[in-house]
Parts: C-alpha cells; structure tokens; sequence
C-alpha cells in the first residue's frame, strides 16, 4: 500500500471527476486504502443524500476493491503524539484520525484538503484534484 484517499479524493472518484480517475487508474489497486472513518464519511454523505439507497450503492461498489484500515493501536499512539503536538491549534478530529492511520501504516494521504493536513508533522500528501494536470506532493514536514 502507497496511498490512503481522503473523503474528498474519494469523493472526486465517485463523481467521475477525470483528474481523479486517472491518477487511480495509474497505481495498482492494492496501492490504495482508505481509513474506517473515510468510509463512515462516505456512508454517512450517501445516507444523507437525495437519493440515499443509490448513492450507498455507490459507495458500496467503490470501496469494494479498496482496503479500509481501521483505527488501531498504532494509529491510537499517532493520534495521540498529533494531538499533544497540535494541541494549540488543533486539526479537526475526524481529519486527525485519518492522519493517524496514514502514519501508522506509512502512507501518504491524497487529499485536496491542504489546509488541515500540512500542519501534520510527518505526514506526506499529494492532491490529485487539480486544474493544471499535475498532481502536486508535499514532503514529510519535519518532526
């Protein structure tokens, strides 16, 4: 595994956004995961869409190939070193638990969500929702 998709990567897939799809169709599926709370994301849009039966069928038939991490022992001792670190300027907790996971399992998240994600220390993105055709990668910030 190289990559865990953010609800907003996943998001972009389900909609058939172009940009999104090539870059998944770029990397081996067994390459990409997404973490229990992106799926709980996930189930919880498509529930409270306009049409909830379809768009959990959707959701059900896109994860179905995809590997869902849950949160762990390793991804709880993550959390908690991010937590204390980020403790005066906080990172939403959901977006906090993805990058728990993320990290316990060395991987980089691919997320369009810049803003919460790069205050994450040690964590690798790469926003594959784009308007100039190239996927863009932020390093490691340091520890």
């Amino acid at each position: 595994m190289r990559f865990l998709l953010d609800t907003d990567t996943c998001i972009c897939a389900l909609r058939h956004s172009p940009d999104v799809r090539i870059q998944m169709e770029s990397v081996a599926p067994e390459d990409v995961a997404v973490s229990a709370m992106n799926e709980a994301e996930l189930r919880y849009g498509a529930l409270n869409s306009q049409y909830p039966d379809k768009r959990t069928k959707d959701v059900e038939a896109f994860l179905e190939p995809i590997m869902v991490l849950p949160f762990d022992a390793e991804a709880a001792k993550e959390h908690t070193r991010l937590r204390m670190a980020l403790r005066r300027m906080p990172v939403g907790e959901r977006d906090l638990v993805i990058a728990s996971v993320a990290l316990a399992h060395r991987l980089t998240v691919v997320t369009h969500n810049q803003r919460e994600f790069s205050r994450i220390s040690g964590l690798e993105t790469i926003d594959w929702i784009h308007q100039d055709g190239q996927a863009k990668t932020k390093t490691r910030a340091k520890k």
